[in-house]
């Protein structure tokens, strides 16, 4: 094989790893939660498994059913899991990357321009998001990609056979994404303008093929839809821009502007869709964009065609720029992109004589482009942002994970789920498919008899956590388990109560302290610097009021005997449970878990600790007396290796 070929070979082979490194690093996390449309896509699949075949999906607005397909067949091989579902999707990038690469090629019969095109699908922000989320929108850009391909290629060889390839190919698209049939204008103007131009290469006989081969393809969908027309003008109803009262040529101009901003200034504002409402391209490529537009208008006029018409579906909808309906002019943008580089580029080699000169000025042009693009994409600070949560259901995805945790301790435990958290909730169903153990109930009815030990209840953010109580036994060892609250919020947006069996409690200590309360054990763990303290607690009688707990942890060498000296290194203060179950809510019995965590220092996370543990009245600081003397007690300190986290802590 020649030298030149081993070389685009090798480059190949590394643009498909760099795509593939993108899609798929920390694929099972990022994005964090699982949003409505994606789970819907996942039921759907999970049907199709069970034997539900259909030829479009007509819940959750339609939806055409290649991608579900292709989702059921990962999960049939993975399991029923959001990674499966995304994983589908990356795959489905991973395809387009390499389409583009191919298309680009094609168009311009340059291999440089179509392994710049493949590199900007790689690491753009707009098709690297639509890779790592399941939506089936991610297809359109493939299947665009392959249909502008094989048009090209039939267009030019004016051979039958090529023209009935691309044919099968056009009509396979219309089962991708409702924009797919936007497809139509742009084909049909591409055909009238051949014919009238080039007879040869446009052959009725050529064209009949093409047509017949998409309408083979297609038939299934058009037949589907001739029983169903509600089905196939539903979403084009609801999202349209135009059924306002406005008059329709300002509503044209705004949308208009809106549309052609998306590449330059404004992006799509949907966390799901978009980083920070970024636009397509950062100023350099924007540069080259429009270069690249100028230039390929004039060779390959069919892509400006597509091009156009491909931003209608998000022209006349709602919510414009939406980055999903626009999805069919991704590889083009991306080729015009590429051909303004490769032009730009070529003219400095009238300074730069080296042979390596071009390849060190677009390698320096991608480089300083990549960082708007993909470390935008994976910045810890905007995934932690609460409107971003928000748009993935990270609550629901955090409550489906404390779960599915609690079942894998106990696979015979039984589950109450508030109904706030059930009812509309797509990703919740999709995340707790056959799970028979998990019972959906409104809290605020009376309960029944209440399960036995073990037993989990999870509730909405705004169920208190004694209504929580009501569900579970008493006679039980019971804890909290709550997600820290979203950023500039207060409380968590779920809280997951464990009623374990009363064996499991601690019982190292037996220290009693004034109004009933006894503390029956406790252990710190260290780890690193983490430091996680777990009290086990028990209501003799009722608590009188509410008492607020110290945990002051010092070096051994300054607090063998209590009252210490000094202050100590750090100290965790606050009510049971951050306050959501205080010791004044506490009925006789009650066996009570709590765990306080704090991050230790560095000379701390090394040196041997003291830890002392009591009660005080949080209004004037006096503490409770322990029976026997004293006002605190000490709890031993253990080292722990750290184990792998749960995603939900991970975060």
């Amino acid at each position: 094989m020649p030298r030149r070929a081993w070389t685009h070979w090798g480059a190949m082979v590394g643009l498909i790893w760099l795509a593939a490194l993108l899609r798929w690093m920390d694929l099972p996390h990022l994005p964090y939660g699982l949003w409505y449309d994606e789970a819907y896509y996942g039921l759907d699949a999970l049907r199709v498994l069970e034997g539900h075949l259909a030829l479009f999906f007509p819940e959750n607005n339609g939806r055409e059913p290649l991608f579900i397909y292709l989702v059921a067949g990962a999960m049939a091989i993975l399991g029923p899991t959001p990674y499966a579902l995304r994983l589908t999707a990356s795959m489905i990038g991973l395809l387009a990357v390499a389409a583009t690469f191919r298309m680009a090629w094609t168009l311009s019969r340059r291999w440089e321009v179509g392994m710049l095109s493949g590199i900007l699908m790689a690491f753009l922000l707009w098709p690297l998001n639509l890779s790592r989320v399941g939506f089936r929108a991610g297809l359109f850009p493939l299947a665009a990609a392959l249909t502008l391909w094989a048009f090209t290629r039939a267009a030019r060889s004016g051979r039958g056979r090529d023209w009935l390839i691309a044919g099968l190919i056009w009509g396979g698209g219309f089962y991708t994404y409702v924009a797919a049939r936007m497809t139509v204008l742009p084909i049909a103007i591409g055909l009238i303008l051949g014919r009238q131009q080039d007879p040869r290469r446009f052959p009725l006989r050529a064209i009949a093929l093409f047509l017949i081969g998409a309408a083979l393809i297609v038939a299934p969908l058009a037949i589907y839809f001739f029983l169903h027309p509600s089905d196939f003008i539903l979403r084009e109803e609801q999202v349209s821009a135009f059924h306002s009262q406005r008059s329709p040529f300002p509503v044209a101009l705004e949308q208009a502007v809106r549309v052609g901003g998306m590449f330059f200034i404004h992006g799509d504002d949907y966390p799901r869709h978009n980083t920070d409402s970024r636009p397509v391209f950062d100023p350099l490529l924007a540069f080259a964009f429009l270069a690249g537009g100028i230039q390929a208008t004039r060779r390959t006029p069919f892509t400006a065609i597509w091009g156009l018409l491909m931003l209608l579906p998000t022209f006349l909808s709602t919510e414009a720029p939406h980055y999903l309906r626009a999805s069919g002019v991704l590889p083009v943008a991306a080729f015009w992109a590429a051909t303004g580089l490769w032009a730009l580029a070529g003219i400095t080699d009238r300074w730069v004589r080296a042979p390596w000169g071009r390849a060190a000025i677009l390698g320096g042009c991608l480089g300083l482009s990549f960082p708007w693009h993909t470390v935008a994409y994976f910045d810890p600070a905007w995934w932690a942002q609460a409107r971003v949560r928000g748009a993935f259901s990270l609550d629901s995805w955090e409550a489906a994970d404390e779960i599915r945790s609690f079942l894998h301790t106990y696979p015979h435990g039984t589950v109450i789920l508030s109904e706030r958290l059930w009812t509309g909730r797509a990703e919740m169903r999709f995340m707790l498919w056959n799970q028979p153990a998990v019972r959906i109930r409104r809290l605020e009815k009376d309960p029944p008899e209440p399960p036995s030990a073990p037993a989990l209840v999870v509730g909405w953010q705004y169920e208190p956590v004694p209504l929580l109580r009501r569900w579970l036994p008493q006679a039980a060892l019971i804890s909290l388990h709550a997600p820290e609250p979203w950023p500039g919020e207060n409380t968590p947006r779920y809280r997951a109560m464990w009623a374990e069996p009363a064996d499991r409690m601690q019982s190292n200590l037996q220290v009693v302290f004034e109004d009933g309360i006894a503390l029956k054990g406790g252990i710190a763990q260290r780890s690193g610097r983490r430091l996680t303290v777990i009290l086990d607690w028990e209501a003799l009688g009722k608590p009188s009021r509410d008492y607020s707990v110290f945990v002051h942890i010092y070096p051994e060498a300054e607090a063998r005997q209590w009252p210490p000296a000094s202050p100590p290194a750090i100290q965790r203060d606050g009510g049971i449970m951050d306050g959501a179950y205080n010791t004044g809510l506490w009925q006789p019995g009650d066996r009570i878990r709590e765990t306080r965590t704090m991050i230790l220092s560095e000379p701390l996370s090394r040196t041997p600790l003291k830890i002392w543990v009591g009660l005080y009245r949080w209004e004037d600081g006096t503490r409770l007396r322990i029976q026997g003397g004293g006002e605190a007690v000490s709890i031993p300190v253990e080292e722990v290796t750290i184990s792998p986290l749960r995603p939900s802590e991970a975060r």
